[in-house]
């Protein structure tokens, strides 16, 4: 007897090819092999008593408090489902007799429907993440904290724009205000004075989308009159009520950020109860208000945040739990090139991370990222392809 890891349906579906196993039976031993735990939240005690049943019956199984089997139909609990695929076919059938279970059976459903790859409208393109995007960074502000990222003049913005993009990168991130931890605000007009300087340039050399990275709602309309397509804001449409409508109407794709606080207090003693829990409930709620406000749920990005208000273990906790963030079938792009938390172990310059930012990039990909944002656009892209092929 051996032990067999089959991560992937094409590694499922080799091995059932090996001993004659009927092809008609694929799609049921594939979803056998996929384990999910699922966390429901809200339950009443008889909605987690019947799901526990029904769970158990389906061969799953349902942890619940010690004291939803006493508890009362006004208190809530939550539950972690643990079950395959295919079991969570079977609990979502037999729920259809049970009207009151609907809400369940809704949560099961869109568990199923995401289990493929995201896809991103930008203007009339689709794109499918099939693979690993890269989103290289250029930073046209004095004080970024990579000085290998500072490119202040138009002249060097156009050419390290086009290296990018014949290195492969597939979107450009163009940031006009330092965003580093304790960095203080810039005015709007300073920042479109910076933007004025290179993105119309900037459009005639290269053929790929450009991002620009800002909060604030005047600098994100005049980037969109001259050409950026997506607005990458670090403050998930809080710091600028404007935002959502220069979104919406100018129909370009968002960024959605997960951030503690602001740019200048977001480090200071950052704390969490469930890290993973406010980083979920954030999100979600800011792409529910983003729709609500006009905006498209498919050309919304979502960032958990790398940096912006987490300690080291929270970035660690993030990356190893990320496909977590995958249920809301979104795109998930990541900022972790060169950050402090792949110094820091190691009491590392911001120029001597490379190896470490490439090795956290694995480690993403395989995780569930789908767009990295880096400084390295050539080394990233190598990696990226590599972990590809092993991971896709």
């Amino acid at each position: 007897m051996r032990r067999l890891i089959l991560d992937s349906t094409e590694l499922v579906v080799k091995e059932l090819e090996r001993i004659g196993v009927d092809k008609n039976a694929y799609p049921l031993f594939v979803n056998k092999a996929k384990h999910m735990a699922v966390k429901f939240e809200g339950l009443s005690c008889a909605q987690a008593n019947i799901l526990k049943q029904t769970a158990l019956i389906c061969g799953a199984d349902l942890a619940i408090p010690k004291t939803a089997y006493r508890g009362g139909q006004r208190k809530k609990i939550a539950a972690i489902l643990f079950a395959n695929c295919r079991e969570i076919e079977k609990i979502e059938k037999r729920l259809i007799e049970q009207p009151w279970m609907n809400s369940i059976r809704e949560q099961l459903n869109t568990l199923l429907d995401v289990e493929h790859d995201p896809i991103l409208k930008i203007g009339r393109k689709e794109i499918k993440f099939n693979r690993t995007y890269i989103m290289g960074v250029i930073n046209i502000t004095p004080d970024s904290f990579y000085s290998g990222s500072q490119y202040t003049t138009k002249i060097m913005v156009e050419k390290v724009a086009t290296a990018m993009e014949e290195e492969g990168a597939d979107f450009i991130d163009i940031g006009a205000e330092s965003t580093r931890p304790g960095a203080a605000p810039l005015e709007a007009k300073e920042e479109i004075e910076r933007l004025k300087k290179v993105l119309p340039g900037l459009f005639k050399n290269v053929s790929i989308p450009i991002s620009v990275d800002t909060y604030k709602a005047d600098v994100a309309a005049f980037a969109i009159d001259h050409g950026a397509r997506i607005i990458n804001d670090i403050s998930g449409l809080r710091f600028d009520k404007k935002m959502p409508k220069i979104i919406a109407k100018n129909r370009v794709n968002l960024i959605i950020m997960h951030i503690k606080g602001t740019p200048k207090t977001m480090q200071i003693n950052p704390q969490y109860d469930d890290l993973m829990d406010e980083v979920y409930h954030y999100l979600k709620q800011k792409i529910d208000f983003a729709v609500q406000s006009g905006i498209k749920r498919s050309r919304i990005i979502i960032d958990p945040g790398f940096g912006f208000g987490k300690r080291l273990e929270d970035n660690y906790e993030i990356i190893r739990r990320l496909r977590e963030l995958t249920i809301f079938d979104r795109p998930v792009m990541v900022g972790h090139s060169r950050k402090s938390f792949i110094g820091k172990p190691f009491n590392l310059d911001p120029e001597q991370r490379l190896e470490g930012t490439l090795g956290v990039e694995a480690l993403l990909i395989k995780n569930g990222a789908s767009i990295l944002r880096v400084h390295d656009v050539h080394e990233a892209k190598k990696v990226a392809m590599l972990i590809d092929k092993i991971e896709r």
